[in-house]
C-alpha cells in the first residue's frame, strides 16, 4: 500500500472511537480489521477473552468547575461523593507509573485522605493513562488529572470527587487469521485496544501489519489480533498459554510504529523514541539495522529482554523481530492520526519494517 492508503486506514481505526477493551467500539473494531483481513484472502476465527470490566461514572470538580479526568481502574470500588480529597504530583513516582502494577494505595493512604486526584507525567502536560492488571486492590477512589491542571487543582478551595465503580463482566477477543499457504507460519501480530482513540500507539501498527500481510502473501502467514493489551497484555497472554502451534518466527508490530514528529526543518520525521529488538543471528540482524535505523528505530541485537507483548511471546522461543515505542501523545487524548503520524512517514516506516521482515524470512526458509 501507498502513504495515503495506509493514512488512511488508520484514520478508519481512529473513527471506531475510544478502543477500550471488552466495549462496542472494542467490538467494532474487530468487526472493522476482520473484513480487512478477509478482503486480502484471509480465513479467520475469532475466540473470546472473558474479563472483568472496571466500569464507572465520575465527576471530579475544582471549585464547582469541571476538571478532565480518568479514574485509575481496579484501585477502588464502590460509591463516594467527598471533598476529602489528596492532590499528589506524580512527578516522583514517574518510574513506577509507567507499570501495569503501579499501586496508588500508599501514595493516597499516606495522605489520610478519603480520595486521590494524582497529576500525571506527560512532556505535553496532558492526561496520561497507565495500563492495568486485572485486580481489585482495595485502596481509596484514586483518578488522574493532566499535568498542566496540577496548579488549577493547587489553588482551589475545594476539590470534589463523586464517583461509582464496580466491575462487570465483559468479553474482548483475539482474532486469529491464516492465508492457507502450507507450511510453518510467520506470526505476524499487532494488539487492537488501548487508551483512547490511539491512533499512533496502535492504529499505525494495524496499518502496516495488513501492509505486511499483502507483501507476505506467497509465505505461509498466521496473524493475531489481540484485545485487552492496557490490561497487562491480557489476549496475547490468553493465546499463549493456549499452547498455540509451532512457528517459524515472529514479527511482532507494537507501539507506535507509524508515529512522527516535526524535525527542525520543519519536516516531520519518524519519532526516535522507539526501538527494535531480536534475536536474529548476526547477518540477518544487520539487515534488520540498516533498514529500522533508516526510520530511526534504536536497534537491539541479542536481546536479553523485550518489549510490550513481546514479553509474553518470547514464552514462544521462536526468532523474533519486536518493534515498541512511545510518541509524545502515547497513552493520552491527543494522540490522534493528524497530530501523530502522516501518509509519507507511514510509507516509509511500512516499507522498513517490511525489509526487517523479509531478513527474518529469508534467514528461517
Amino acid at each position: 500500500m501507498n502513504g495515503d492508503e495506509l493514512y488512511a486506514l488508520v484514520e478508519s481505526y481512529e473513527r471506531l472511537g475510544i478502543h477500550r477493551a471488552g466495549t462496542e467500539t472494542d467490538r467494532a473494531t474487530f468487526d472493522w480489521y476482520e473484513r480487512r483481513l478477509r478482503a486480502r484472502g484471509l480465513s479467520t476465527e475469532r475466540v473470546a477473552v472473558p474479563f472483568d470490566r472496571y466500569d464507572y461514572r465520575s465527576e471530579l470538580t475544582a471549585d464547582g468547575e469541571t476538571l478532565e479526568h480518568l479514574p485509575l481502574f481496579y484501585e477502588w470500588t464502590g460509591s463516594i461523593d467527598t471533598v476529602d480529597v489528596a492532590l499528589i504530583d506524580l512527578g516522583d513516582e514517574q518510574g513506577r507509573f509507567g507499570s501495569s502494577e503501579f499501586e496508588a494505595t500508599e501514595l493516597v493512604a499516606a495522605t489520610g485522605a478519603s480520595a486521590g486526584v494524582l497529576a500525571t507525567i506527560n512532556s505535553k502536560g496532558s492526561l496520561k493513562a497507565a495500563n492495568r492488571t486485572i485486580r481489585e486492590r482495595h485502596g481509596k477512589p484514586t483518578v488522574l488529572i493532566a499535568g498542566c491542571d496540577l496548579e488549577r487543582a493547587r489553588a482551589a478551595n475545594e476539590l470534589r470527587l463523586r464517583m461509582d465503580a464496580a466491575l462487570s463482566p465483559a468479553t474482548t477477543e483475539n482474532l486469529i487469521a491464516r492465508n492457507g499457504v502450507p507450511g510453518v507460519p510467520l506470526l505476524l501480530t499487532t494488539p487492537l485496544s488501548g487508551w483512547f482513540r490511539c491512533s499512533g500507539e496502535r492504529g499505525t501498527g494495524a496499518a502496516v501489519l495488513l501492509d505486511l500481510v499483502e507483501r507476505f502473501s506467497s509465505y505461509p502467514l498466521l496473524v493475531l489480533a489481540t484485545g485487552g493489551h492496557e490490561l497487562d497484555y491480557l489476549g496475547v497472554r490468553r493465546w499463549v498459554a493456549s499452547a498455540p502451534e509451532p512457528l517459524a518466527a515472529i514479527a511482532h508490530i507494537g507501539a507506535s510504529v507509524g508515529c512522527d514528529e516535526i524535525a527542525a526543518d520543519g519536516s516531520r520525521q519518524p519519532i526516535r523514541t522507539r526501538i527494535a529488538r531480536t534475536d536474529a543471528p548476526g547477518a540477518t540482524a544487520d539487515e534488520m539495522a540498516t533498514a529500522l535505523t533508516s526510520v530511526n528505530y534504536r536497534f537491539v541485537a541479542d536481546a536479553g529482554s523485550w518489549g510490550g507483548e513481546s514479553e509474553v511471546l518470547c514464552e514462544l522461543d521462536t526468532p523474533m523481530l519486536s518493534l515498541t515505542g512511545a510518541g509524545a501523545d502515547f497513552h493520552t487524548p491527543e494522540d490522534i492520526t493528524a497530530d501523530v503520524t502522516s501518509p509519507l512517514t507511514m510509507q516509509h516506516v511500512s516499507a522498513a519494517i517490511a525489509a526487517a521482515v523479509a531478513a527474518l524470512v529469508r534467514s528461517i526458509s
